[in-house]
């Protein structure tokens, strides 16, 4: 790959305020412009295929990211300021320090540490590919959750940053959330926190299975770690939960948005016949409004979230268009504003905020980079 740092041509500019239907002075997006600009990673002499870098996680500074490379058994590290390949880092496949199957979780700690879950067990590593500490622990025993396929029962699994519990959303294949899992590991126990908010998921999820193999599609409830604490969020609504692991509280978060519906309804059908079938009805699905994660920006002291409707995929898969949204926050997780996107057609599931401007990667050709939104507007509501 060349050794410079690309700038494309500006992609976007526009204003959102026509499209928002708050006053004024109770939404701080009344009067957002955002633009927009592609970046090329740096990486020297280096080569490796930039759609295989997957799962990224952010430093706990929040400068660079990290990035298990499954491909060569390597985790890169790239340098968001200075949109550069730091450098790779191998991992072993065999013996002591070994990853011992497919890396279906992977999360940057404190210390430059990684958490990663290979199938097998929960174990922290160095980024100069030690293991540090393997976590033997039997999670549906210590839920009392018993699955046919024990690979669910960590599903979303995280780490708190000082490795004292992991949290997780077990389930079984085609069924509901059972809650959020709360391992205490120190003194091997656990329990599931229930989250009748966001039952109505279930509603929009679409299996297909035929023999011993079976596919889903449809809106998920994820677990993620921001800003000290954690969120759990469903793509079906816009309620959503945090939980503090330090004082063991849960708390529920509603919405009543102006600019979009609060939630999905309607009732589809949760099995199908064919993959076909399956399809049509995620279509149909994705007409309505769905909710994306949660992003901080400490420049602003603000969380945003995108949403998108008449989410549309082209019959081969190469085209995604959609109405994109986007909603701002205040520390306290308290809705302040929201506004329409009316020229991106399509939004980020992945992203980090640094100096105030948010990142997500992108492939570019053969070339690995980011797209960089750069959000304008007074932070200040007026009144």
């Amino acid at each position: 790959m060349k050794n410079a740092i690309y700038l494309s041509a500006l992609i976007l500019i526009f204003s959102c305020s026509e499209s928002n239907e708050q006053n004024n002075s109770s939404n701080v997006l009344s009067d957002f412009s955002l633009t927009a600009d592609s970046l090329v990673i740096d990486s020297g002499e280096e080569i490796f295929v930039p759609d295989m870098v997957y799962p990224q996680s952010p430093s706990a500074d929040g400068k660079r990211i990290f990035s298990f490379y499954e491909t060569d058994f390597e985790v890169f590290e790239f340098s968001l300021e200075k949109m550069k390949l730091l450098k790779r880092h191998p991992f072993e496949r065999e013996g002591p320090n070994g990853i011992k199957g497919w890396v279906s979780y992977f999360q940057a700690l404190p210390g430059d540490e990684l958490m990663m879950y290979d199938q097998t067990a929960p174990s922290i590593f160095s980024l100069d590919g030690k293991k540090l500490q393997t976590y033997d622990l039997d999670f549906a025993e210590l839920i009392d959750f018993q699955s046919e396929d024990h690979f669910m029962v960590p599903n979303n699994l995280h780490i708190t940053p000082e490795k004292s519990h992991f949290l997780s959303l077990p389930m079984e294949f085609g069924k509901p959330v059972e809650g959020l899992a709360v391992i205490d590991i120190k003194q091997e126990s656990g329990k599931v926190l229930k989250l009748p908010a966001l039952d109505l998921t279930n509603k929009f999820q679409v299996n297909f299975i035929s023999g011993n193999s079976g596919s889903f599609f449809g809106d998920r409830i994820n677990l993620q770690w921001l800003n000290d604490h954690f969120i759990i969020y469903s793509a079906s609504t816009a309620d959503s939960y945090t939980y503090n692991h330090y004082s063991d509280s849960l708390k529920l978060i509603t919405y009543s948005h102006q600019l979009v519906e609060n939630k999905k309804t309607g009732d589809f059908p949760n099995e199908v016949d064919s993959r076909e079938r399956q399809q049509e009805v995620v279509s149909q699905i994705r007409k309505q409004i769905t909710f994306g994660k949660f992003f901080w920006d400490e420049t602003r002291n603000m969380y945003f979230r995108f949403a998108t409707k008449n989410y549309i995929v082209s019959p081969d898969g190469s085209e995604r268009t959609a109405d994109c949204f986007l909603f701002a926050y205040d520390e306290n997780l308290n809705l302040i504003g929201e506004t329409a996107l009316p020229t991106i057609s399509n939004t980020p599931f992945e992203g980090f905020f640094l100096e105030g401007d948010f990142y997500y990667y992108w492939p570019m050709d053969d070339q690995g980079g980011f797209i960089r939104f750069t959000f304008d507007f007074e932070t200040e509501l007026k009144g």
